[in-house]
């Protein structure tokens, strides 16, 4: 038997095919964003920064505050508030004293109903109420300064009250704050101001747990003792890898196609003319079913390439 040869103008119609297919692909990576050729969908999740080597694609930070490390600084915060309001209503002014020391309005014991003396008597109790809130109205003026850092204080008392009430573990993360920061405008253009704004994002934050209301210097000191900061990273789970080269024979659906049928003709055209030539429908049967097979194997050569290529960049974006 013999071997058959492949017809000179099959392989020129072949490489034509395949010409017209590289232009194609090259058209269609030129028009199209190269990462549809091939991308990545990556799943990530939030570990603490000591937990794993993988890189960091993100990092973030956790605070966390006890309630039973917050409550003593609560209840001396608290004692505190009452102590100061204490001290200072008991300097009150004597005006203020003896106004509040005055002695109640007599009782009168019951008497007979009698028109003209019931009518005196509420004549005499609405002037007397009339007076005494005139007169509370003048040490209000003339003391103004002592009611409103009074009424501050005992208000400053409630407020610590209700705080030690509702005392309860606290837990943040810095990109919250960071966040919340930013909406209401905590960082200034210049440097010098960066570096004010940044101790004032740690008050923020230090408030965001609930420690707001403490000087700077007890701030500090509770978030020593009681916040615990935990560094955190965000890093990839699983990388999910996609190939959109599928979208190339839909994007150009003349130059691929019009390429295929060159490769087809190339590779059965020396099968089909030597069986025109021939009529040897035997022979004919045999050159197409060794042109299907090298037509397999170089179909198999391909995709084992692009595998090859998916693991190299898998491999790749781990490293890095």
């Amino acid at each position: 038997m013999v071997r058959s040869k492949r017809s000179p103008i099959g392989l020129l119609v072949t490489i034509l095919g395949f010409a017209v297919l590289g232009v194609s692909f090259y058209a269609w990576t030129q028009t199209s964003p190269f990462h549809r050729l091939y991308y990545s969908e990556d799943e990530y999740k939030w570990i603490r920064a000591g937990s794993s080597s993988a890189s960091a694609v993100e990092t973030d930070e956790i605070w966390e505050a006890p309630a039973t490390c917050q409550l003593p600084y609560f209840v001396r915060a608290t004692m505190h508030a009452k102590a100061e309001f204490k001290a200072f209503n008991d300097a009150m002014p004597e005006e203020i004293l003896a106004w509040h020391n005055r002695p109640a309005s007599p009782t009168l014991p019951p008497e007979k109903p009698d028109p003209y003396h019931f009518l005196q008597r509420e004549q005499e109790d609405h002037e007397r109420d009339v007076a005494e809130k005139a007169y509370d109205a003048e040490l209000h003026v003339k003391y103004a300064e002592w009611y409103v850092t009074v009424t501050k204080l005992e208000e400053q008392v409630r407020q610590w009250e209700w705080r030690l009430s509702n005392v309860k573990d606290q837990r943040m993360t810095f990109s919250e704050a960071r966040r919340r920061s930013a909406d209401i405008g905590l960082y200034p253009g210049n440097d010098i101001e960066q570096v004010s704004a940044s101790r004032l994002f740690e008050h923020y934050g230090l408030s965001l747990l609930g420690l707001g209301g403490f000087s700077a210097d007890q701030q500090q000191a509770i978030k020593k003792a009681c916040v615990d900061i935990i560094p955190l990273k965000k890093i990839v789970a699983k990388t999910n890898y996609y190939i959109e080269i599928w979208r190339w024979p839909v994007d150009h659906i003349a130059a691929f196609w019009s390429g295929l049928e060159l490769v087809f003709v190339g590779v059965l055209f020396s099968p089909i003319a030597r069986w025109i030539s021939t009529g040897d429908s035997q022979m004919l049967r045999r050159d197409v079913r060794d042109a299907a097979r090298r037509l397999v194997t170089t179909t198999r050569s391909f995709f084992r390439s692009k595998r090859a290529f998916v693991a190299f960049r898998r491999h790749y974006r781990t490293k890095e």
